[in-house]
């Protein structure tokens, strides 16, 4: 299949994909391996389980690359197609890119982002690195679906978590899919899967075609992981080596000079200094380790008092209740060149949609309770469409230490 897979030869002609998801409040590992024989690109081996233990065999001594899918990945469109800040402001106006992970789909008009913070990532890379799983790169959500762009028609694709719309060789729309559909069936290019592996064949493609429409400040994060990944298989190498050499080394020198006293005290000193380096190595892996730590430590330190208020009112909010803005102090006038930026302190403003005249105001409720919250004014409530009410609300926020 795909004629650029002619040319496509990765390093052990094998590619494994893992997708960390959810199913029934559950954790679920979806794991695809990809084999090219004969150059074409064949499915080796799909398996699913739900603890890392029962992939051991399947994932053990291979370079994996993860997808994240579980709900604590959010994911937003955009009518915006412009640099990543852009495209971050409008879709997360106070993000805070030193606490999340994100990356960005862009189409012809809009574009996807899917974000996650970088403490829950990190944790997850951790868990698979003590079970002995390397992991060399992190995806989030479904935005690698759009490998399949171009061999798919204008359909919709599912994936385990999601429903993806392509349209003129472009993603339209990322949903979520309910976990009571149905699985698909697939033939694309010759490989046949159920919708379930969709996501790690699709992160397999995006590294075979070499097409990666895909940018973020993840990309750093797997810098360090590809790197580590071959410090690691480097440093094995060269003991596993060095190990061969010496053994080899001692035999020769068993068999030819066994009678000979000096050359055999001679091969115990030899041997010492290779122990001692090997000790060597394994001190100085250690202190990296600790220093690593140390820098996650200090990278994955608390979050901030504004995502704690967005995290609580969003707790609380009903589902008849949809959210169109949600800004943290926000400008008391539009901002002008060689002008102060003037904001309003201590404010939140809330706009959005609700279905339910109760549900909203018990969730109006709810909101004056909160510990931050001074007052909350309904600055417009109205009917929009049938059972559809506009809202705009301004939260005032205490001033006694409670704020940013």
């Amino acid at each position: 299949m795909l004629e650029k897979l002619l040319s496509y030869k990765p390093l052990g002609k094998t590619l494994t994909m893992l997708e960390y998801s959810q199913q029934s409040g559950k954790p679920v590992l979806i794991g695809v391996e990809l084999e090219q024989k004969s150059g074409e690109l064949n499915i080796k081996e799909m398996q699913t389980a739900e603890e890392i233990g029962e992939l051991s065999q399947f994932l053990k001594g291979k370079s994996i690359r993860l997808v994240i899918t579980s709900d604590q990945v959010l994911s937003k469109k955009v009518s915006h197609t412009g640099s990543d800040a852009e495209i971050i402001a409008e879709a997360f106006p106070n993000f805070n890119g030193n606490e999340f992970y994100y990356q960005i789909l862009r189409s012809a008009e809009t574009s996807f982002i899917a974000v996650c913070r970088k403490e829950y990532v990190d944790k997850q890379v951790q868990k698979f690195k003590n079970d002995g799983v390397l992991i060399t790169e992190i995806s989030l959500g479904a935005l690698k679906m759009v490998a399949l762009s171009g061999y798919v028609g204008d359909v919709d694709v599912y994936s385990n978590t999601s429903k993806v719309t392509f349209y003129t060789d472009e993603i339209v729309s990322i949903l979520s899919k309910n976990e009571n559909e149905p699985e698909e069936e697939y033939d694309i290019e010759g490989l046949i899967f159920s919708s379930r592996y969709t996501l790690p064949i699709s992160l397999g493609l995006t590294s075979v075609l070499q097409n990666d429409l895909i940018s973020g400040n993840i990309d750093d994060e797997n810098s360090i992981l590809k790197k580590r990944y071959s410090e690691v298989r480097f440093f094995k190498s060269g003991l596993q080596l060095g190990l061969g050499f010496l053994l080899i080394a001692l035999l020769v020198n068993f068999f030819i000079f066994n009678g000979k006293y000096k050359k055999w005290q001679s091969l115990q000193e030899e041997l010492q200094v290779y122990t001692s380096q090997k000790q060597l190595i394994d001190k100085k892996v250690k202190e990296v380790g600790s220093k690593e730590a140390l820098v996650k430590s200090i990278q994955t330190t608390g979050f901030s008092k504004s995502s704690n208020y967005i995290n609580q009112i969003t707790q609380i909010q009903p589902k008849t209740v949809l959210l169109n803005v949600f800004t943290y102090q926000p400008l008391k006038k539009p901002i002008r060149k060689d002008k102060l930026v003037d904001l309003q302190k201590d404010i939140i403003s809330i706009a959005g949609q609700s279905t339910d005249k109760v549900d909203f105001t018990n969730w109006l409720r709810a909101i004056e309770a909160l510990s931050f919250v001074e007052s909350v004014t309904i600055v417009q409530y109205g009917l929009h469409k049938k059972q559809t009410s506009d809202f705009e609300l301004t939260l005032i926020i205490k001033t006694d230490g409670t704020t940013d």
